[in-house]
């Protein structure tokens, strides 16, 4: 140990941990595309009395799940549309607020050009001006008026 990690006030857990190398030098999220599920979920458990944290790649654990028991997963191909009770077999333009992250903008061409997702990965790596950017959202601003004892609302957006 160097007198820096015993400077910096650190436990012999911690210390213990660098000097192996346990601690994870890349951070998890949903949507970081760090494998090629087509839905990334990453669950974290973590508990700071005992200094220990659980992540766990729960989309790559379910696709495991998926090849030893294929008979209780299944992909379907189109989208259940809860509002019109309808399923939907092609892919939806972005609509959203935010640009779209990276990780769907790849499985998005890769689903709509009917092509490998590494291939799509390759070719569109560093091509973030062709991802499509958000659409804020009008919002309506109401506005009370009131004018010869009588009221009215009015929506600016």
């Amino acid at each position: 140990m160097t007198t820096d990690v015993k400077a910096a006030g650190l436990s012999p857990g911690i210390i213990e941990a660098l000097s192996i190398g346990n601690l994870p030098d890349v951070e998890w999220q949903s949507e970081d595309d760090l494998c090629d599920c087509t839905f990334q979920r990453i669950g974290m458990w973590k508990n700071p009395y005992l200094a220990e944290t659980l992540e766990v790649r729960l989309c790559c654990i379910w696709a495991k799940f998926a090849e030893v028991f294929p008979d209780m997963v299944r992909t379907i191909p189109g989208y259940f549309n809860e509002n019109t009770q309808e399923w939907i077999t092609q892919p939806w333009e972005w609509n959203g607020e935010a640009e779209m992250p990276k990780a769907i903008w790849y499985r998005h061409l890769a689903r709509k050009l009917n092509r490998p997702l590494a291939e799509i990965r390759a070719e569109y790596a560093g091509k973030d001006e062709l991802r499509p950017k958000g659409r804020p959202q009008r919002r309506e601003i109401p506005f009370l008026l009131t004018q010869g004892g009588m009221e009215f609302w009015i929506n600016f957006g």
